[in-house]
């Protein structure tokens, strides 16, 4: 596995705005705080299966043809209230984003609820899903996963980091949200400060791998019993409470789940992703060092959050530090960084033909309403099949059930 590479420019942070947090928070975080504060870091420390397909996310048809240009990025969506795009999954026709307005980091409180919005092949909004969350609620919503069932019984699974995993009916034009599973006591306080799920992926089986920056990693199976599948001090976050796994994937092989750390409390300041052999019962011993992407003085923490494999093996990662993505090669080599002005915080990635969708997650302490976008980022290679469980036995009606997409795929 690789060492590090150092980061490219950043951007200015917000450092009075942790002040009041960790003041109001109760915590005995002073000394990370001051680590922090050396640090100017930015706003973020997050932030059943009887058969199986192969689903790759399908290319999104465009009637322009795209620059080709690595790293040529434009505006795929726009997002109404209450924006703060965390999510992103691609469906056969549909891009499907989840959101995250209340936010404890950037003094975010929502009573509002959250969303799921669902975009057409060309970015214009379709449909818009209400998640309920608690009053004044500082945690919203973030991984997306989907299966492979035929339409009729096709549903979207969400991550809410309060400790949730609903599913959406998609053969609804407004589904009602179901709950599928919750962590078993005592961990089930529905508070992102005693259970916060962050991420979500099937593997071959079925089941459901889940990030917690507690930091624990969890597996869920078909039936949503979902249990702790590794603990192991390395994961933990600078705040303790925060800043340890975020981002999930499951690598070419199958075999391993790759995992990124926000901020690492063991080797400080520093973003991290660690892998993971999908076994039943991982051991310390089986934890592996990917790659770790440095502090630099005088420039904002990296922050590593949403990830995802291109076919070549390749990895992106979204930093959010310096508003960049980056692309570590299969072994852990950073290879590139790509950089644009529209990126605020970027978090969610899905593949789209040669092309990648990003997330504008706009963690700041002021909003700004006009980047709540999904962007698209010519990246020059496909992206890999997610493996997306069938639960249903009826005939596939239509693309969704036809295993490896092949539907909206542009030559881009």
């Amino acid at each position: 596995m690789s060492k590090s590479s150092a980061p490219g420019g950043v951007r200015p942070s917000g450092r009075a705005m942790i002040t009041r947090i960790l003041g109001r928070s109760g915590l005995d975080v002073v000394g990370v705080h001051r680590l922090l504060w050396s640090w100017g870091i930015r706003l973020v420390l997050p932030v059943a299966a009887s058969a199986l397909l192969l689903g790759l996310s399908p290319a999104l048809a465009s009637k322009q043809d795209e620059d080709q240009t690595i790293g040529n990025t434009a505006v795929f969506a726009t997002a109404p209230f209450p924006g703060h795009l965390f999510g992103v999954a691609i469906d056969a026709d549909r891009v499907y984003v989840s959101t995250a307005r209340g936010d404890f980091f950037a003094q975010q409180l929502n009573s509002a609820g959250e969303r799921v919005f669902a975009f057409d092949d060309e970015g214009k909004l379709l449909t818009t899903t209400t998640i309920e969350t608690k009053p004044n609620s500082d945690m919203g919503l973030f991984g997306l996963a989907l299966d492979g069932n035929p339409r009729r019984t096709h549903k979207l699974y969400v991550a809410d980091m309060n400790g949730r995993i609903l599913t959406l009916d998609l053969s609804q034009k407004h589904p009602t949200p179901e709950l599928f599973a919750t962590p078993p006591a005592p961990l089930n306080t529905g508070d992102w400060r005693t259970t916060m799920w962050n991420d979500l992926v099937f593997d071959r089986a079925g089941k459901l791998f889940m990030t917690d920056d507690k930091p624990r990693l969890w597996r869920v199976t078909p039936d949503g019993t979902a249990s702790v599948w590794f603990q192991d001090s390395r994961l933990l976050g600078a705040l303790g409470f925060a800043g340890g796994p975020l981002g999930g994937r499951i690598d070419p092989t199958g075999k391993f789940l790759y995992f990124s750390i926000t901020v690492s409390a063991g080797f400080p300041g520093e973003a991290v992703i660690y892998r993971l052999p999908l076994v039943d019962h991982p051991s310390a011993s089986d934890l592996q060092l990917v790659h770790r992407f440095p502090a630099v003085a005088g420039e904002a923490p990296p922050q590593a959050t949403g990830i995802a494999f291109a076919k070549s093996g390749n990895l992106y990662v979204a930093l959010i530090g310096p508003n960049q993505i980056a692309i570590l090669d299969p072994a852990g080599n950073e290879i590139r960084r790509i950089s644009s002005p529209l990126f605020d915080s970027p978090w969610g990635l899905a593949f789209t033909g040669r092309s990648l969708l990003v997330t504008n997650a706009d963690i700041q302490p002021v909003e700004s309403p006009g980047r709540w976008n999904v962007l698209k980022v010519f990246v020059g290679e496909r992206g890999l099949a997610l493996n997306r469980p069938k639960t249903s036995s009826e005939k596939d009606d239509d693309l969704i059930g036809s295993g490896l997409f092949s539907g909206f795929d542009d030559t881009n």
